[in-house]
């Protein structure tokens, strides 16, 4: 709908136009706020290059909230550690510009993107490790990047030994995030798409919606294809902690003194995880 003067709608679709208007708005508003709110160092580089990575594994380590969220998600994987079959390798799967080596020094890190400081250059469809080596795989946002997650399930099973486990730190769909993180966040959303990807880079290629297509909404799908990878638990948290950390692309909206407050408040409402979540922690066992 035009922001010009012209005829008033007609009563049979004055909703219909407001409706249009309203969502018109707000996308010109999160592109606006996108823009002010934008990291100077993130604004126009290539998200595949390897300036990218860089550029990230800097950003992560130089914004105080960001790298308290990073650490808060890293408690995570050592949670899904201590449950996990002993005496393997745990993995770190695109941990390019992360710093999990810092709090795991022993953990084996896997990227294929350019500039990625790791031990493996190597694919998650293609793990280059020999068969039930591993006691823990552990991603960070990465699944919903992967153009073929069944590929990937599959090299979990085979990588890993009984009892092994994968813990995937990842996006979450739910009432406020479809409002809240959707329109600020660049990564496509697509709620309605099969479990593969169309042909991108490393990071350009995503669907943000892809680990809930699989371990929501396909879950029963996922059931019948990966019984000896079943899910163990699927948590959900993270409010806006992750939102008001900025990310790599956006500066933080808080100083980080505030962050132990965001996470009590969060685990407050944590019952209204269903509405209130944006990502989840989806733990995977090895039969």
């Amino acid at each position: 709908m035009s922001d010009r003067p012209g005829k008033a709608p007609q009563a049979g679709v004055a909703s219909v136009a407001g409706a249009s208007a309203s969502t018109a708005r707000h996308g010109r508003v999160a592109a606006w706020l996108r823009g002010v709110l934008g990291h100077p160092m993130a604004r126009g580089i290539d998200l595949d290059s390897a300036e990218a990575t860089a550029v990230h594994a800097r950003i992560i380590r130089e914004k105080s909230f960001l790298r308290r969220v990073y650490l808060h998600y890293y408690e995570q994987y050592e949670r899904a550690i201590g449950r996990a079959a002993p005496g393997g390798l745990v993995i770190e799967v695109g941990s390019g510009a992360g710093f999990y080596h810092e709090v795991r020094p022993s953990v084996v890190s896997v990227d294929l993107r350019a500039g990625a400081y790791v031990d493996v250059l190597g694919s998650a469809l293609a793990l280059p490790f020999r068969a039930g080596s591993a006691s823990a795989i552990l991603l960070l946002n990465v699944l919903h990047h992967l153009p073929d997650p069944a590929a990937f399930f599959r090299e979990c099973e085979r990588v890993l030994k009984p009892g092994g486990r994968v813990c995937l730190v990842e996006p979450y769909v739910g009432p406020l995030s479809r409002r809240l993180i959707l329109p600020f966040h660049h990564e496509p959303w697509d709620e309605a798409a099969g479990w593969t990807l169309p042909a991108a880079g490393p990071l350009t290629g995503a669907n943000m919606a892809l680990p809930w297509i699989v371990f929501c909404r396909d879950r029963a799908r996922y059931d019948a294809d990966f019984p000896n990878l079943p899910v163990d638990s699927i948590r959900l948290h993270t409010i806006v902690l992750y939102l008001v950390s900025g990310g790599v692309s956006m500066r933080a909206l808080l100083p980080a003194s505030l962050f132990r407050l965001v996470v009590w408040l969060e685990r407050l409402a944590a019952p209204a995880g269903p509405l209130l979540a944006s990502m989840m922690t989806i733990e995977l066992v090895r039969r």
